[in-house]
């Protein structure tokens, strides 16, 4: 899982891939299906493994390893809550209370 500082690093060369892809695709006029993503999202994830040391994810995944889209662990079953505002644990069905999760405050 990424903190803000490493998903920024990640996030600013997603972006860059993107752009490649998008003036590869107007310069070749190519499809999205015909388009080689994992070639142009390569350093993704390669800095992904540099950051993490973990391999073998693909770069839309590696997107969803922000650590601040989701919720404390549940003080049931230890498994991440989905949110930071999940009223239950969607692993076991136990009920979260405010008092269970981080201050109201850090939610704005």
């Amino acid at each position: 899982m990424l903190d803000e500082e490493e998903y920024k690093r990640i996030h600013t060369i997603y972006i860059e891939c993107a752009e490649k892809v998008k003036t590869f695709r107007k310069n070749t006029g190519s499809s999205l299906e015909n388009t080689p993503l994992n070639d142009f999202f390569k350093p993704v994830c390669e800095e992904y493994e540099k950051i993490t040391g973990f391999s073998g994810f693909n770069h839309n995944a590696i997107m969803h390893h922000r650590i601040s889209i989701y919720g404390q662990p549940c003080k049931c079953c230890g498994k991440p809550l989905r949110t930071p505002r999940a009223k239950m644990c969607a692993a076991c069905g136990a009920k979260v209370t405010i008092s269970d999760t981080f201050e109201k405050d850090s939610y704005n």
